[in-house]
């Protein structure tokens, strides 16, 4: 009568081996699958700001040539505004009143990490325009315009006068940040400029003027983030422009 095999079980230090191995091919993979993940992102974040172009050149078709971009309430750094504490509408606030924001998650940089720039989280509510609370996108515009509220204090920019000017970028210029901290893509900012076109530009571009920001929190002046009569000034906006 033959007798069945006996099955061989491993041992512990085989085990041990195994795992080992598991555990280093994991370590060589996962820095490669990282990448992989932010280009993808990278990718998805220059079609957003080129999808954006086309919902501000649609915007413009419908406004003689005007778009809503600028900054809230004195501070430069605010042009991702959907709607503010009050409820108004400004700033990003027309393009969702246009009806133009049909697909709002393309409003919102997919590396993005911080909530108070995310698509429908508990800091950044969905949909926008409720008393008490802000709502964002996720990109933030040129700072050429001051709105108190639902107002611009003075007219539009227009968007064949911007020519080839930076209009929208990831969200940058946070006082008291670090230029790390504003950069979601590590070393560039991705922008999208008024022809419809959108590039990585080098965070070099405004590490200096945000590390101004930072040290002098927010007491920041226009004078670190745009200069519209001198195109050759040191700004953020300015040095987007020549890029």
């Amino acid at each position: 009568m033959l007798r069945k095999p006996i099955a061989r079980a491993f041992t512990l230090v085989e085990l041990l081996v195994v795992i080992g191995i598991i555990a280093l091919l994991i370590a060589i993979l996962m820095p490669a699958l990282s990448k992989a993940r932010e280009q993808a992102n990278n990718v998805k974040c220059l079609s957003n700001l080129r999808q954006l172009g086309t919902v501000y050149q649609l915007y413009a078709n419908q406004n003689k040539d005007q778009i809503p971009i600028g900054y809230s309430t004195g501070q430069s750094w605010t042009g991702y505004f959907i709607s503010d504490s009050s409820g108004a509408f400004g700033l990003m606030g027309c393009i969702y009143q246009a009806n133009l924001m049909d697909a709002p998650q393309a409003f919102y940089c997919p590396s993005q990490n911080d909530p108070r720039w995310q698509f429908q989280t508990p800091e950044n509510p969905w949909p926008p325009g409720v008393a008490g609370v802000l709502t964002r996108v996720g990109y933030t515009s040129r700072p050429s315009v001051e709105w108190a509220g639902a107002i611009p204090k003075t007219p539009m920019a227009r968007m064949t006068r911007l020519k080839n000017k930076a209009i929208l970028s990831d969200v940058l210029g946070i006082p008291l940040s670090s230029p790390d901290f504003t950069s979601v893509h590590h070393k560039k900012v991705n922008v999208l400029f008024a022809d419809r076109s959108a590039r990585p530009v080098d965070t070099a571009a405004y590490d200096k003027q945000q590390k101004q920001i930072q040290s002098v929190g927010f007491s920041a002046t226009m004078s670190l983030y745009l200069d519209e009569t001198n195109p050759d000034a040191d700004t953020i906006w300015n040095n987007f422009d020549k890029n």
